[in-house]
């Protein structure tokens, strides 16, 4: 799968939050779903992403294959959005492991005890065991979408994170991890120079989305304009 963008990232955290948390508010009209995506709690960082952005990051994501439009059937309806990780999907994860994926998404970094109570207050409620069990089977899935963080000196758990993302595509288990969490020794971090393509995909697909985003400005000032011809 391509990865995916900040925007990105956060609208298809938002969609499975909300699939779970308050599932008689789903699938979400774009209003909401941007509401959700910048909204101040359970989200880091806090965003405040237009509605176009919003809109722009939704389809990119229905052409990766994680998304799915309802499309109006008359009257006052709008178009809504779900995500397709319920479905039989690559990844095939289960409802707990989207829970955990989705709040990896949503907060970055976390241990498994932060995402255990994390999920139980808004989305599932796992046992410490059935927690580790389905992030150790996510870790395990060819092209993983989370990895297992080394623990550093001071902490008592190990991190996950989510790795859909440019600059969380690097693999963890590459970076040399220390003999002992308490040791005094530095951690060596790899070359920078291993992201510079990925960084350049990045600036590359950071220009066409600016790019669509001028057209878009440019075909509804038209139609602004066709508007007021009519009146």
């Amino acid at each position: 799968m391509d990865a995916l963008t900040d925007l990105e990232i956060r609208i298809l955290g938002t969609l499975i939050e909300k699939s779970m948390a308050t599932p008689e508010y789903y699938p979400l009209t774009l209003k909401s779903l941007r509401a959700g995506c910048n909204q101040a709690t359970n989200r880091q960082p806090v965003t405040d992403f237009e509605e176009l952005d919003v809109e722009l990051g939704i389809k990119a994501l229905k052409i990766k294959g994680l998304v799915h439009f309802i499309e109006p059937k008359g009257g006052h309806e709008v178009r809504k959005y779900q995500h397709s990780l319920f479905e039989e999907h690559r990844w095939s994860m289960n409802r707990g492991q989207v829970a955990l994926f989705g709040l990896l998404l949503l907060r970055g970094e976390q241990t498994a005890s932060e995402l255990r109570t994390r999920a139980r207050e808004k989305m599932i409620d796992l046992s410490a065991q059935q927690t580790d069990d389905a992030l150790d089977g996510l870790a395990a899935l060819d092209e993983s979408p989370i990895a297992r963080v080394p623990r550093q000196p001071g902490q008592r758990e190990s991190r996950w994170r989510h790795r859909v993302g440019l600059a969380e595509r690097i693999d963890p288990s590459s970076v040399p991890p220390m003999m002992d969490a308490d040791s005094d020794e530095f951690l060596v971090l790899p070359s920078a120079a291993a992201t510079v393509a990925e960084l350049e995909e990045l600036r590359h697909r950071v220009a066409e989305l600016e790019e669509l985003r001028h057209r878009v400005a440019e075909l509804e000032g038209r139609v602004k304009a066709l508007e007021t011809r009519r009146h």
